[in-house]
């Protein structure tokens, strides 16, 4: 390897150690920087990456063993040796460079001296070891007492010094009194299976670790460590001479191998560092380090990431099989059970399915679902075998148009989808053998295409599956609250069937340029048609996946308390049925995006719409309920309460008399009840009035100031929030019309949850009361710094400008991406163009936001197009984005 190097390479220098010079700390300074110029330097779309790991880990090693002759250690009382990665010889380029000095028995204070020195030379020439220095006797017992020490002792690499200690430390690896096969196979099975629950039980998420997924590098190190514990292999090569692997299963393992190696180099490269996580800042510079190009910058991430997913997905699914196949080789009881006969093509063996012969999918094509329909017949066979999972790859090729027009697998395949407890189950491992995708083309599309937005956190096929499996555990009843409540709904649905065709269906059409609610649609009403469910089933699946994106738009986004913004969503329903369906399909679609995204906020938006369509659906449509009758029915219901807790009626009327009828739309009567009840009975003398409800009907803590209006209130009380570490999910800005401000704000935890703490619940109180009696105290929030991923993907920020229906007012309508402190810094850039804020609705959708604020100068008039330019530059400044603005005056 060193022989490729030219005799002018810098590196060069730091390996031919002739005189004292070259034996200085400071000749090596830029050994690391050298080292990696050369790599990147040879590294290309083309190259061998396991000549650049051979070339990485052959520098090192000369490195290591001229440095170690240096320190003249006595041959005969300390040894060298590479562990780990490197004792592997893996190294990449930001890897650790796994060490260990073996000392005998009887090493003197001199050799415990000589280690000390070499170890802090590699520290001071900066090499990133991860050593241990240990005796044989402390292997033995290290190795005996921990699994990881073992394993890394497994992968033990002479470099230099005694090959007898080497030997000792091989021998004590080798044998089975220290972790046999069986104990050592059973504990790595453990850290397999909890490193990937760890990890999500998924490659896809959209910024993946490449070597700690499910599907990684470290999966295939896995089969690698328990193969060689129990066949004495080194490597892949030699399991096919031992007949447990075949040529085209070796010829995989290499070419995924391969593909994670080198995306992992390049990652290394690109960073300059050891880093494992495909994070969003770094994939369109490390796909094109890997020859991925394209004009479009989404789409050279995308082909890029595709053949990633694609490749975890292969070693995945290799991976399980091999690692069935070693338990049946190494625990044979199993095979050794009767088998039982099913069907004349299948049989059981214990809760292994079986074939009963190697031809059963070319004599019956259909058999390839009839299998996936028998384990869920089945209770006690819980997978199929490791041959069974084999034949069905290398029978793919059968599921063809002719395959999916025949009659018996659309039957097959629907009754897969209706079996209730297994359904997901089945179309899980469908998916992972890669039927699912073969069967149903559209689904193999979307597989490993990335979501560019702020919430998804899976690629689409990996969501479409979470969405299918929330969708499927409604049928379930538990004692929890929130999910009982959605199964009680589930059983009013006429067929689950439809519920799970669009939840498969609803981010179908993702892709192709054009909207995918639309394309979906289509795709889901001739696949139903396909499948030969009725005109009317179909035409419902259709709407579905049409509407999909609708009931968490509108909760989201738009004001839930305004009854034409229900009433258009209810004509849009037309029927509880369709209501009902979309409700748990909207509610199994948001758990499935983003797990730290679904929250109580979220749960009670989606609620409230639901109950308040239902009851203007029981009603009837053509008797809409009208807004006088909804502005009394809260003035009553909250005068009767608050007369129940012994506050004075005519009280409060009187303080009812200065706000707009808006506010009784904008508020429930709860709401109602607790802001008249703590205005009222305040003192006269008194300040700002702040009234916090922990856990209010929506989900999140109700924070309410009652004061006098002034300039800047907005951000004097965002910023406050703000240095709270509070985030603002809703807000209701009024002002009376005797100027006092009505400002309502739903708060959240650092964690999404609501303040579940009372003294935390006061130190915000006297906090946000303190500060109000004292604004000149106020620190407005600065600039904040917009978050990695944000930045990333380049959401744009969208401002409108108009006028209200008055012309009194300026309306500004702001779409961002959400993160804390932005109204913070929305509120700093009103104070710096001197405007004031005379409402406002704060929403959000996802990780955006739809807030929509009247405004105007100081003189309460509306902003003139000087005002709104400058208005909109300043936010854009704090927002640190580029001018993407369109105005509207």
């Amino acid at each position: 390897m060193l022989n490729s190097l030219q005799s002018n390479s810098p590196i060069l220098q730091f390996l031919n150690l002739q005189n004292t010079k070259q034996t200085s700390v400071s000749h090596f300074k830029s050994f690391k920087e050298e080292l990696l110029k050369l790599l990147q330097q040879r590294f290309n779309a083309e190259v061998d990456v396991y000549e650049l790991i051979s070339l990485n880990t052959c520098i090192i090693d000369e490195l290591l063993k001229n440095i170690w002759g240096l320190h003249k250690f006595p041959d005969d009382d300390a040894a060298l040796v590479a562990i780990g990665g490197y004792g592997r010889r893996e190294l990449f380029p930001g890897s650790d460079i796994d060490l260990m000095i073996v000392l005998s028995e009887n090493a003197s204070e001199e050799i415990e001296s000589k280690v000390k020195e070499f170890l802090t030379f590699l520290w001071d020439i900066n090499l990133p070891i991860a050593q241990s220095v240990r005796t044989i006797k402390d292997c033995a017992n290290e190795a005996k007492n921990d699994i990881a020490v073992m394993t890394s002792l497994m992968e033990l690499h002479y470099l230099s010094g005694s090959k007898d200690l080497y030997q000792q430390i091989k021998k004590i690896t080798d044998s089975n009194k220290i972790w046999p096969g069986k104990k050592y196979f059973k504990e790595k099975i453990n850290e397999l299976n909890d490193r990937h629950r760890k990890y999500g039980d998924t490659a896809n998420h959209l910024e993946p670790n490449v070597k700690e997924n499910l599907g990684s590098l470290r999966d295939l190190h896995t089969l690698q460590w328990l193969t060689n514990r129990h066949f004495k292999t080194k490597h892949f090569e030699e399991l096919v001479d031992k007949e447990f692997l075949t040529k085209t299963e070796l010829k995989l393992l290499k070419k995924t191998y391969r593909i994670l190696a080198k995306i992992r180099f390049a990652l290394h490269l690109y960073t300059e560092r050891s880093e494992d996580r495909l994070l969003f800042d770094y994939q369109y510079d490390v796909a094109a380090l890997l020859g991925f190009h394209n004009d479009n910058r989404n789409l050279q991430v995308e082909e890029f990431m595709q053949v990633f997913y694609r490749t975890s997905n292969q070693v995945s699914t290799l991976v399980e099989i091999l690692i069935k196949r070693l338990r049946s080789t190494m625990f044979p009881g199993l095979l050794r059970r009767r088998a039982k006969p099913i069907n004349e093509r299948f049989q059981a063996r214990g809760n292994q399915l079986e074939a009963t012969n190697t031809n059963i999918f070319n004599a019956t094509p259909s058999a390839i679902l009839e299998l996936f329909y028998i384990l869920q017949q089945h209770p006690y066979l819980t997978e199929p075998s490791d041959a069974l999972i084999q034949l069905i790859l290398n029978h793919l090729h059968l599921i063809d148009a002719q395959f999916r027009s025949a009659a018996q697998n659309r039957n097959y395949f629907i009754k897969i989808l209706s079996q209730p407890q297994t359904n997901f189950r089945e179309i899980r491992r469908m998916a992972q053998l890669g039927v699912l995708g073969k069967y149903w083309p559209s689904f193999d599309a979307v597989t490993g295409r990335m979501q560019f937005d702020l919430y998804h956190i899976y690629t689409v096929e990996e969501h479409t599956l979470r969405v299918f499996e929330n969708a499927c555990q409604f049928s379930q009843s538990t004692s929890d609250d929130e999910h009982e409540a959605y199964h009680d709904i589930f059983t009013q649905t006429p067929k689950a069937l439809l519920l799970y065709l669009a939840a498969l269906f609803h981010d179908i059409g993702k892709g192709q340029g054009i909207d995918h609610s639309e394309l979906g649609a289509e795709k889901a009403k001739a696949f139903c048609l396909h499948h030969n469910l009725s005109t009317f089933d179909s035409n419902l699946v259709s709407w579905l996946v049409k509407n999909h994106l609708v009931m968490s738009m509108t909760a989201q986004h738009h004001d839930l308390d305004d009854p034409e913004v229900v009433m258009k969503f209810a004509e849009n329903m037309g029927n509880l049925i369709r209501l009902n369906y979309l409700y748990l399909l909207t509610i199994a679609d948001m758990r499935g995006t983003n797990q730290k995204l679904w929250n109580s906020w979220r749960s009670s938006l989606l609620s409230n719409l639901y109950h308040t369509t239902s009851r203007y659906l029981r009603r009837g449509l053509d008797s809409p309920i009208k807004r006088e009758e909804l502005i009394n029915e809260v003035k009553q219901s909250a005068l009767d309460k608050l007369i129940g807790q012994g506050v004075e009626k005519s009280s409060c009327l009187v303080f009812w008399q200065e706000l707009e009828e808006s506010y009784f739309l904008r508020h429930s009567d709860e709401e109602v009840v607790r802001q008249t009840q703590a205005i009222v009975q305040c003192k006269p003398h008194d300040g700002a009035i702040v009234n916090i409800h922990q856990f209010s009907a929506r989900g999140a803590t109700e924070i309410f100031i009652y004061c006098n209006d002034r300039n800047y209130l907005f951000a004097h009380i965002t910023s406050i929030l703000a240095e709270l570490r509070l985030v603002i999910v809703h807000a209701k800005i009024i002002t009376s019309k005797k100027g006092h401000a009505l400002d309502t704000f739903l708060v959240l935890d650092a964690n999404g949850n609501p303040i579940n703490d009372n003294n935390q619940c006061e130190l915000v109180a006297n906090r946000l009361t303190e500060k109000l009696e004292h604004p000149s105290d106020i620190l407005i929030a600065p600039t904040q710094s917009l978050p990695r991923i944000i930045r990333e993907l380049r959401v744009p920020i969208e401002i409108q400008f108009d006028l209200n229906q008055n012309n009194t007012h300026t309306i500004m309508e702001l779409k961002a991406p959400d993160f804390h402190g932005l109204l913070a810094c929305i509120g700093s850039a009103f104070v710096d163009c001197n405007i004031a804020v005379h409402d406002a609705r704060i929403s959000k959708l996802g990780e955006r936001v739809n807030n929509i604020f009247q405004l105007s100068d100081l003189e309460n008039n509306p902003l003139n197009t000087q005002q709104q330019n400058k208005l909109e530059t300043i936010i854009l400044q704090y927002l640190q984005q580029p001018k993407q603005i369109q105005l509207f005056v």
